[in-house]
């Protein structure tokens, strides 16, 4: 948990002392006044004045924040009754400082990204692979379909598919409801459409469909019937109880359906074939023995050119599919429940900072970009919700009583507490008990 906190604290305070630190270039740029610039909020704890700005290291450091005078109505300006303190800056400066904080995010999430790839990310070999079925889950969206193992899925909804990456983030952002499948199947090409199931914790679609896995196992940390029996990270497993194993997905359809059952399972170690004895646990009616899946995985390490050019080309594609899931929030067909505050980020900043530099940097990548997306959308408050009051005063050929704009930002301060509202729930019911936490998802 502390490892989390401070990963997360860590993230959101580079990411949005870079996202201010855009609107300050661009403020001093086009001779701008900048009263303030802050590392954290709060109290002044520490800093020094130079060339009319005061900077400041202050007490809470979660972000920080730009004090421009002539920006408009915000925490920019001290506003008295309807006249800034400040004369506002011209409509086109005002626009680029705007912009300028989203954008910067945008490119800090190409160098971000950059970065982790020349350093070497690690990823499943299986992600670069082609988009073979390997599995289907038994009971889900996709064997109801007729989905089936050895498939090549071609394109999910007309769009393209050539890798299993592809494939999972197609899948992923479709949301709920039917989806058509491409299918290359014994040398004709079929169409399959597949109705998703929603009803999972994070709101995703869930087909059922897996990647092959060979049942190449690791015991989980801590005691287990596996470890204690003597399985080892690297076994293969080949048999349960004489019934062949032909991949992962056949462990949890063999073993599931017998708790507190003494079972056999045969593996091959280094090539020899051994044999161990144990007695399931019983977790709620399940059967289980405490080993994960061995996932392959592989090095992804780029000279500095090819990982800029990489880097650009992969936050190309997530804002492409960050667009495409809003496009479908607003539509009803995704679900609120894929969006993570403060608590999810915590937990993802953890993981990361505990899987290594490189994993954290990848981060810092993704979620600069999406911070600049985010603030691009015409939501008042937000740089876009004001970018979108420029754009409206330039067509009017006029700027809107001060008064007006209070009161736009206002509406948009209590949408965005709603919405943190939403998303800090979504974040709670994840932590609670399956049971609990499926009455939510349900209800």
């Amino acid at each position: 948990m502390l490892t989390s906190i401070l990963a997360f604290i860590f993230v959101i305070g580079v990411l949005i002392t870079i996202h201010e630190f855009g609107h300050f270039a661009v403020a001093r740029l086009l001779g701008a006044p900048v009263e303030v610039f802050s590392i954290g909020f709060g109290k002044r704890l520490w800093g020094f004045e130079r060339g009319g700005t005061d900077y400041r290291v202050s007490l809470v450091p979660l972000g920080g924040y730009v004090r421009i005078l002539g920006l408009g109505p915000d925490e920019s300006d001290v506003v008295s009754g309807d006249t800034p303190t400040a004369e506002l800056l011209p409509r086109w400066k005002r626009a680029l400082i705007l912009l300028a904080g989203p954008v910067t995010n945008i490119v800090a999430a190409v160098v971000f990204v950059a970065l982790a790839l020349t350093m070497g990310v690690e990823t499943p070999v299986y992600l670069e692979g082609p988009p073979v079925v390997g599995w289907v889950g038994p009971e889900s969206p996709a064997h109801d379909a007729d989905v089936r193992p050895g498939d090549v899925i071609r394109a999910v909804d007309g769009e393209p598919v050539e890798l299993w990456r592809d494939l999972e983030v197609a899948l992923l952002t479709a949301g709920k409801g039917n989806v058509e499948l491409t299918v290359q199947r014994g040398g004709r090409t079929v169409s399959v459409p597949v109705d998703l199931d929603a009803e999972s914790l994070y709101g995703f679609g869930v087909s059922g469909i897996e990647p092959r896995l060979d049942a190449v196992v690791q015991p989980a940390p801590g005691a287990s019937p596996a470890a204690e029996a003597g399985i080892e990270a690297g076994d293969l497993i080949v048999a349960v109880n004489g019934q062949t194993v032909d991949q992962y997905y056949d462990l949890p359809r063999l073993i599931v359906p017998l708790p507190s059952t003494e079972i056999t399972i045969d593996v091959l170690r280094n090539g020899q074939p051994l044999q161990f004895t144990m007695v399931t646990r019983d977790e709620g009616g399940q059967g289980k023995i405490g080993v994960g899946p061995v996932v392959p995985t592989a090095i992804q390490k780029l000279a500095l050119l090819p990982a800029v050019a990489t880097a650009a080309e992969e936050c190309e594609r997530m804002t492409y599919q960050t667009f495409r899931v809003i496009g479908r929030l607003f539509t009803g067909k995704e679900s609120l429940r894929q969006v993570s505050g403060p608590v999810g980020i915590a937990q993802i900043s953890g993981q990361a900072a505990r899987s290594g530099v490189q994993s954290l940097i990848m981060l810092l990548g993704i979620i600069s970009l999406q911070l600049g997306i985010f603030n691009l959308l015409p939501i008042p408050i937000l740089d876009g919700g004001h970018l979108t009051i420029i754009a409206f005063e330039s067509i009017a050929r006029r700027d809107l009583p001060m008064k007006v704009k209070e009161r736009v930002l206002e509406v948009g301060f209590y949408l965005l507490i709603l919405l943190m509202v939403v998303v800090l729930f979504n974040d709670i019911v994840r932590l609670l008990p399956e049971s609990v936490r499926q009455f939510f998802v349900r209800g």
